[in-house]
């Protein structure tokens, strides 16, 4: 009996679909396993290549939108509620410590205590931000969480766009002035 191209490839895709889905399940349980800062709350802000923790070393905006992305999404492919508490623990920690409530914006880096270390915006960052909080607000309904978005996204449309050429600037410092030349 032959198989036909297709059964052959509907059989590959298929395997294919499993080993992505086993390979995603032992990336996310290194993450919650290693990542979790117990210490000083959110996530650790580095490992090496051994997978041990730098202790004290600062925490980055766009590792922690995109851990809350990670687990909100993995949330709502999988519903296992160690994903969604994980999905929570980074929305709290990135609303709590990378949201500049007095200039708006995200920080670019904090301490590993949780304080402004690097203040300087970049629209990279605040678009990682905009995207983990969407997936937070898509599987939580969490309304704070719709609104630092757009909160981010006037952000970036006030401060980054270029009115005379069109497109985006990147770097920006706190308050929002270009960070280097803006021609």
């Amino acid at each position: 009996m032959t198989q036909t191209a297709a059964s052959v490839d509907r059989h590959k895709v298929s395997a294919y679909k499993v080993e992505a889905a086993s390979e995603l399940q032992r990336i996310l349980a290194f993450w919650e396993l290693h990542a979790v800062d117990e210490q000083q709350g959110g996530f650790v802000g580095e490992m090496n290549n051994d997978g041990q923790v730098q202790a004290g070393a600062p925490k980055g905006a766009v590792l922690n939108a995109r851990i809350l992305w990670t687990f909100a999404a993995a949330y709502r492919h999988s519903k296992h509620e160690k994903h969604l508490l994980l999905a929570r623990r980074a929305y709290n920690y990135l609303v709590g410590h990378f949201i500049d409530v007095q200039h708006g914006g995200v920080y670019w880096e904090i301490s590993a205590a949780g304080e402004p270390l690097n203040t300087r915006k970049q629209v990279y960052a605040l678009a990682f931000a905009i995207y983990g909080l969407s997936e937070y607000h898509l599987v939580t309904e969490n309304q704070e969480a719709l609104k630092y978005s757009q909160q981010l996204y006037e952000w970036i449309e006030q401060f980054s766009f270029d009115k005379e050429h069109g497109g985006y600037f990147e770097a920006f410092s706190r308050e929002g002035s270009c960070w280097r030349i803006c021609v």
